[in-house]
């Protein structure tokens, strides 16, 4: 048990750092998600004006500010759990569950709105959305691993 709770930890501090990065970016990209300059887009034409169109949508703003807001409670709940951890009693694992559910749903949000982008017949949206894809996966990594440690963590009945 003790094992598994030590492994957690470690998982739980690499989730943090992941976390506190998050925010950080966040937070300094928060205004030019609020307010986007044309200017910004205006080089790539027809696409950065459909772009800027989502960008400059409500919808995309909610969408920054809860993510923002989310990310800070999740870090907040993430050293609570630490505290835990660091005196041996299992945490709860509903806030890996919520960054797991709301990574997956603002994947899904991203796939559904973000605008088509064609370069000489290529899908450029495709690309980009199997490199998120990616990136995505390998950053709920920690979090699948805390949880699975959680369950080892728990006695046997």
């Amino acid at each position: 048990m003790e094992k598994h709770l030590k492994k957690a930890k470690t998982w739980n501090m690499v989730l943090i750092v992941l976390s506190l990065i998050s925010v950080a970016t966040g937070i300094f990209g928060l205004p030019k998600s609020l307010n986007p300059k044309m200017s910004d887009y205006e080089m790539l034409g027809d696409y950065g004006q459909q772009m800027f169109d989502y960008l400059n949508s409500p919808m995309t703003k909610v969408i920054s500010v809860l993510s923002l807001v989310i990310s800070i409670g999740l870090v907040i709940l993430y050293f609570k759990a630490n505290k835990k951890l660091a005196d041996e009693i299992a945490p709860t694992k509903v806030p890996y569950y919520v960054y797991i559910g709301w990574s997956i749903l603002g994947l899904a949000i991203n796939l559904i709105m973000q605008p088509k982008m064609e370069v000489e017949g290529v899908n450029i949206s495709f690309v980009t959305t199997i490199i998120g894809l990616v990136f995505q996966f390998i950053f709920l990594i920690p979090a699948i691993l805390v949880i699975v440690h959680l369950f080892k963590a728990e006695p046997e009945e």
